[in-house]
């Protein structure tokens, strides 16, 4: 058993819980990994708790080769008291004294948080405030810790629209605001790195190719992109990667073949490859109905993307539009594939926004930066400020 953690010692790291339902390839779960990767060890203790079953991600094995210790309690479908006492295990094992929920982690740690009354309690709300909740339990939770501030969680914005969110639904002002960050380091490839990619995947080397990393779901539209796209006047070898899986891909794939275009639009899955992929594509797209802060617009702005995206949640405060890429309303089809057909008929204007994407990329996206501010916050609540 580990040693009870004190508030004022600096010899032994404080235990830090990371709390997400999964490892699955997306940008909370991203998020909660380059947590762990560039946490300060010698200030803490980096525990990752994940309430469902393995999946065998890829961001599973990066955890583990980190050496930190990885807790699967075997979530199905429906909540159980069994996972609440399997959790109420580790946290009597590790007694954290910092437990940082992502996602649906809060619902079912907040019974502990406050049973064991761990000092330091911190949520990332990912997306904005009123798509972050899902069941009447998880609403109520998040009514508890926030509007009522029960057990002292602190909640943490990802963008400023996030913020203001979180106080039109909650009460709860001037939310700490922390961005996320990405890996630079992973998008510094080698230039013959775009060629080597696309020989590996039978893209040629003057096909123009369009790219979208996110889960086939109600909330990424992959409905009004594929649409938008079937509009273009397009060179005769250029292609639409769709990076991701999920609930929505059957209905998607059948919508391209009853549009004529599955000789034009590639389905990859999930892949590990994303640096590689993106530095290799020439456009980034993102037709999303609401966002928080979306990570894959972060990772292509660092591959040197220009990006066309729909201006909802954070998006604005990532693209500066008509600097590093072109923004449109939700829902218009008609405006994004004009501003798409923009980018695919003027390359120097690709060039030039891609170039401003990577330098606000560099400038703004460490996923180190955005680590020390979580540690800072840890701090800063430990000292009682």
């Amino acid at each position: 058993m580990p040693e009870s953690p004190t508030l004022h010692s600096t010899e032994t790291p404080r235990v830090l819980f990371q709390i997400v339902p999964t490892l699955r390839p997306a940008g909370a779960e991203r998020v909660v990994v380059h947590l762990l990767q560039h946490c300060d060890r010698t200030k803490y203790r980096p525990v990752c708790v994940c309430l469902g079953k393995p999946l065998g991600s890829h961001y599973e094995q990066m955890v583990q080769d980190l050496g930190i210790p990885l807790h699967f309690l075997g979530k199905g479908q429906w909540a159980t008291l069994g996972l609440i006492r399997r959790l109420d295990v580790l946290f009597r094992h590790y007694r954290p004294t910092i437990a940082h929920m992502h996602l649906r982690g809060l619902t079912y740690a907040y019974p502990l948080l406050l049973r064991h009354k761990t000092p330091v309690c911190v949520y990332t709300v990912h997306n904005l405030a009123w798509h972050d909740q899902g069941t009447r339990f998880q609403k109520l939770v998040a009514t508890l810790a926030f509007r009522y501030r029960v057990g002292r969680v602190v909640p943490v914005a990802i963008a400023k629209r996030v913020r203001e969110s979180i106080q039109q639904v909650f009460g709860y002002p001037n939310a700490p605001l922390i961005p996320n960050g990405i890996a630079m380091d992973e998008f510094a490839l080698p230039a013959e790195a775009r060629s080597h990619w696309r020989r590996k995947e039978g893209i040629g080397e003057d096909t123009l190719v369009v790219a979208h990393v996110g889960r086939f779901t109600k909330q990424k539209n992959h409905e009004m992109l594929i649409h938008a796209f079937a509009r273009l006047h397009l060179p005769p070898s250029a292609c639409l990667l769709l990076v991701g899986e999920g609930e929505l891909q059957p209905q998607t794939e059948q919508l391209v073949r009853d549009l004529g275009l599955a000789d034009k639009v590639r389905f990859l899955g999930v892949r590990a490859d994303i640096p590689e992929l993106l530095n290799a594509s020439d456009i980034f797209v993102l037709s999303s109905r609401w966002e928080g802060n979306p990570m894959s617009v972060m990772e292509a702005m660092a591959a040197g993307l220009p990006v066309v995206a729909t201006a909802v949640g954070g998006v604005p405060e990532l693209v500066d539009d008509g600097v590093s890429g072109l923004l449109v309303s939700s829902e218009d089809v008609a405006a994004f594939a004009h501003a798409l057909q923009t980018l695919v008929d003027n390359p120097d204007l690709r060039a030039a926004m891609g170039s401003k994407a990577r330098q606000v990329a560099q400038e703004r996206f460490d996923a180190r930066v955005m680590t020390h501010a979580y540690e800072s916050l840890y701090e800063t609540i430990l000292a009682g400020k």
